[in-house]
């Protein structure tokens, strides 16, 4: 039996011939918002979680009686966090991904993250983000495929909410769902919720507990307008924002992509204007440790920010948590590294 299991919805092309690499790089033949869903099952290894297979779910229910893939991914997973007791923290990946390495974030954000002594199931969404590394260019096609994948997302979501209105008070889990962005992630998220308002309207229920953006390659201003990410504390309980100031993939993103300035660099531009659900917390201090180059991927690889992610699923309160001090002239909490005494 594998170590550790990802579940994954995604808008990416199937590619059935390769067994591992399951998705590439490009949309779903169906359509943009077309989905598919399945697992990956990962064993430990001293490099990090090992990919030892993925499968993908039946697409359509079958006149045998089998369920289409939501429905099985869906039932899978709450059998899951109801026989855990575990919580399921939805991920969704930054620019230049690839389907196996968003699987393997996945993977090692399950393998990091345990809440009260049991381990997080995560779910990836991962769009068509390009996985390679051409300067300029890969940057604005991930950007347009982010763009085009609200539609996804929202779809992903509209059927979460079905499943769970269906749902008797018995068959109900009792845990709690969080929702992770990293990077681009924050822009497919924008583009998602905004998919949402102009679908349905009213349906932006509290299904998460916890939201946290992870060095977000979104605009400053965009918790000030309705039309990016105003409305998104409607979706949870909390919303955490980690930035970096020194954070070296944003300052290009900023400086070379004509970009606003960005909220993962110095957090929201107007601080007093701000929803009292928005918590800030500065990652300038840990940052280095897990992604000593761009400064950027600090959400994995870290211990100080394993700490900090848990604390915060777990529902700690912001003056709780040990490893942060709060720097009153920015609004925000500053991690240290090491908990305080």
């Amino acid at each position: 039996m594998a170590d550790i299991k990802v579940f994954f919805a995604t808008n990416r092309n199937h590619q059935p011939a390769n067994k591992l690499q399951a998705f590439g790089g490009k949309f779903n033949p169906d359509g943009v918002a077309a989905l598919r869903f399945g697992y990956a099952e990962f064993n430990r290894g001293q490099s990090g979680p090992q990919l030892a297979g993925v499968t993908v779910y039946p697409e359509r229910a079958t006149a045998t009686g089998i369920k289409g893939g939501s429905e099985k991914f869906l039932d899978d997973l709450r059998l899951l966090m109801k026989g855990g007791l575990s919580d399921t923290v939805v991920f969704i990946h930054g620019f230049n991904v690839s389907f196996t390495g968003a699987l393997e974030a996945a993977a090692r954000l399950a393998d990091e993250l345990v809440i009260d002594g049991r381990a997080v199931n995560v779910v990836v969404f991962s769009w068509p983000s390009d996985g390679q590394a051409v300067p300029l260019m890969s940057y604005y096609s991930d950007r347009e495929d982010a763009r085009a994948s609200g539609p996804a997302l929202a779809r992903a979501y509209l059927k979460l909410r079905d499943y769970l209105v269906k749902l008797d008070s018995e068959e109900y889990c009792q845990r709690r769902l969080h929702l992770l962005a990293h990077s681009m992630g924050n822009y497919v998220l924008r583009q998602g919720l905004q998919a949402l308002i102009a679908k349905e309207p009213t349906a932006l229920n509290r299904f998460f507990d916890q939201i946290l953006m992870a060095a977000p390659d979104e605009d400053d201003d965009t918790f000030e307008y309705d039309t990016k990410l105003k409305l998104l504390p409607r979706l949870a309980r909390q919303v955490t924002v980690y930035f970096n100031p020194n954070d070296r993939a944003l300052l290009i993103s900023d400086k070379t992509k004509t970009n606003p300035d960005r909220l993962g660099s110095d957090g929201p531009r107007l601080i007093d204007m701000i929803p009292k659900k928005i918590v800030l917390v500065d990652c300038r201090n840990v940052a280095g440790d897990a992604d000593p180059l761009t400064l950027h991927s600090y959400y994995i690889r870290s211990p100080a920010m394993a700490r900090d992610l848990t604390a915060v699923l777990r529902g700690s309160a912001p003056e709780e948590i040990g490893n942060r001090v709060f720097v009153t002239q920015q609004r925000s909490w500053r991690l240290v590294g090491e908990p305080s005494a």
